[in-house]
């Protein structure tokens, strides 16, 4: 399927008993989401708002401090529009997605997160057009106040999403 030597990684991470049940990375493409169509406009409003505050600062004539204070602002809004699919196309091809009988472990550049099968929240399967599916794991979480959050993670843009999720539903555990 994929040169086994880019799953190296997961090795270590192994433990007695434990088998590689699917491996897969991202499809090329598919940089825009669903979650995108909300943090897109997000984004821009965050930007333009941020970006206003620094001419306003500007044009006042105020101190240094306005200035200075209105530039992480920028950033956070630089990303939320441009950074995040910049960070997308760096990260393409060095994405690694790994399923045993017991977790997930996935890759993205240096960093591997692993996910216990047991603690796995529910799954969802999106169908894109071109055929290929992401997997979302959400959760809703109440606190004390009674908002929820929802918190996820996701195999996205998988040619083989069939395969990978029926891998998942066959986790120890997830019986």
């Amino acid at each position: 399927m994929y040169d086994m030597e880019d799953y190296d990684f997961c090795q270590p991470y192994l433990v007695n008993g434990e088998s590689i049940l699917w491996t897969g990375k991202p499809e090329k493409g598919g940089f825009f989401f669903r979650q995108d169509l909300l943090l897109l406009p997000f984004g821009l409003i965050w930007l333009s708002f941020s970006l206003l505050w620094e001419f306003l600062a500007f044009q006042s004539g105020g101190s240094w401090i306005f200035l200075l204070w209105g530039l992480p602002f920028i950033a956070i809004g630089v990303y939320l529009v441009f950074g995040r699919f910049l960070q997308k196309l760096y990260l393409q091809g060095k994405i690694f997605y790994v399923v045993t009988n017991k977790k997930i472990l996935i890759k993205r550049g240096r960093s591997i997160r692993l996910y216990d099968g047991k603690d796995l929240p529910p799954m969802d399967v999106e169908i894109h057009r071109n055929g290929n599916g992401t997997i979302l794991f959400c959760e809703e979480v109440y606190t004390r106040r009674g908002r929820r959050h929802r918190t996820y993670f996701a195999l996205e843009n998988l040619a083989d999403v069939a395969e990978a999720q029926n891998a998942i539903s066959s986790m120890d555990g997830r019986d």
